[in-house]
């Protein structure tokens, strides 16, 4: 049960933030879609425009020749207008770790879940998600620590899996 557990929650990747990863490196691989979490990977918790942070990311993605989505459990307005903000599309009510927004950023991107990476900064929605759907998953640090309670609760449970997993 223990090894069911890490396979579905241990990130595959950690990074401090976006600006570290190498996009390319993962072109090369054989990857093809990055699909986004918004509240605290890219932005702070009811943004509804991207600023320079996550123009960068994106347009980092973009560079390496990669599709870029937004999947997030935010909702369709907010969804839709930051992912406009960035010139890319986005899944709304993903209720992640549901697979379904996942999938249907891999479907209309043409892309086989196995060649997809998740990026999101919590292992209970955006890891758990993307490994459920067959995808790679990046953990990314929280941008910000002003946080809604519910997500403080799940943060608390999280951290007991960055002890195990040595996550910093």
């Amino acid at each position: 049960m223990v090894g069911l557990i890490d396979r579905l929650i241990k990130p595959d990747e950690y990074y401090h933030d976006l600006s570290q990863i190498d996009f390319d490196h993962y072109y090369q691989a054989g990857f093809r879609l990055i699909m986004l979490d918004i509240d605290n990977t890219l932005a702070g918790h009811g943004a509804q425009q991207a600023d320079d942070y996550a123009r960068s990311a994106v347009g980092r993605i973009k560079g390496a020749g990669l599709a870029c989505w937004i999947v997030s459990n935010g909702g369709e307005r907010r969804v839709s207008s930051y992912a406009g903000s960035l010139g890319i599309s986005g899944v709304a009510m993903a209720n992640k770790p549901s697979i379904r927004g996942l999938r249907k950023a891999c479907r209309s991107s043409k892309v086989n879940p196995e060649k997809a990476i998740m990026i999101g900064d919590q292992l209970l929605t955006d890891i758990f998600g993307a490994h459920r759907a067959g995808c790679l998953a990046i953990l990314v640090r929280p941008r910000f620590h002003k946080e809604a309670w519910n997500i403080r609760f799940k943060r608390k449970l999280e951290k007991i899996f960055y002890h195990r997993y040595k996550i910093r």
